[in-house]
């Protein structure tokens, strides 16, 4: 396979470190509902003026069943390491950002994925007290709705057996309330708003600093806020012409507000959140055709 397992990911991740370890760390952020490591790994030279760079933040592996996210992320990261000294550009990214990558957000989830492919798992493995009335294979929480911005809204389930049941509270899961804390250690204090609910419709403007990008599968689609619902952000003019920027690259479909491509809402999302809660520009990526990707159309 194309793909590397939990294991093998894991596995590559401290290869990479030990092999860059100028330019490559690796460090847990948390742990999963079953005590599995979230690792983060950091790739940027090491420099006394850290403080100045921007933070760039990549998940994926937020839901079990899409394959194809961590890997490409992988390698990307593998891609950055090794092109180091040789590529003018990667230097220039390097020397200026830290690019900070969580490769499987839900662990467990990915557990069940691989040992049951023909499940779909997508959520995590958090049983709750409330899902007593679902089948085994129904249960979790959709960590991709749990995330403590416009909770519970629009676009999410209140039904524990459901794919996108949103949890028992707003950040109520061990997988959300690691990337939380990190994406809050890493982004600038100075920008944030105080009470992001309240200002949502006041723009953060064009100094924010920081980057976070969310990676799924499939359909081909960039998005970003808002995701709650089909109403432009204060900011969209910004969000837009970066969204279209990064489309241009590989033609992919604008799953975003006032686009003919807006699909439905989802709330509690990343991307949502990230932008709402630290003022970074905030995307999402829907790569591929599948779930579980073909090999073949995945290295095209």
């Amino acid at each position: 396979s194309c793909f590397r397992d939990l294991q093998g990911m894991t596995n590559s991740m401290f290869d990479l470190a030990k092999k860059f370890p100028e330019l490559v760390t690796v460090d847990s952020i948390g742990s999963s509902y079953l005590g599995k490591d979230i690792h983060a790994m950091k790739i940027t030279t090491q420099s006394s003026n850290k403080n100045d760079k921007g933070k760039v933040l990549i998940t994926s592996g937020v839901h079990a069943r899409e394959y194809a996210p961590p890997e490409l992320v992988m390698r990307y990261a593998t891609k950055l390491a090794e092109s180091y000294d040789i590529d003018a550009e990667i230097n220039w990214i390097l020397e200026h950002t830290e690019i900070h990558l969580v490769f499987y957000v839900n662990p467990d989830g990915r557990d069940v994925a691989e040992k049951n492919p023909e499940l779909y798992w997508r959520k995590n493995v958090n049983p709750g007290s409330k899902q007593d009335g679902c089948s085994k294979n129904s249960r979790g929480v959709d960590i991709n709705r749990n995330f403590d911005f416009m909770w519970s809204e629009k676009g999410a389930s209140n039904n524990p057996c459901d794919e996108t049941y949103y949890g028992t509270s707003a950040g109520s899961e061990a997988e959300t309330q690691a990337i939380a804390a990190y994406a809050n250690s890493l982004f600038p204090k100075e920008q944030r708003k105080r009470d992001p609910m309240k200002e949502m419709d006041v723009a953060f403007g064009e100094e924010i600093m920081g980057v976070y990008i969310d990676v799924h599968s499939s359909g081909g689609y960039t998005y970003y806020p808002w995701g709650h619902k089909n109403k432009v952000s204060p900011d969209d003019e910004s969000l837009q012409a970066l969204g279209r920027k990064i489309s241009s690259f590989n033609q992919y479909k604008l799953w975003a507000p006032n686009q003919p491509d807006f699909l439905y809402p989802a709330s509690g999302d990343t991307s949502d959140y990230m932008y709402a809660r630290f003022g970074v520009s905030s995307f999402g990526l829907e790569i591929g055709e599948d779930f579980y990707e073909s090999c073949k159309l995945f290295e095209e």
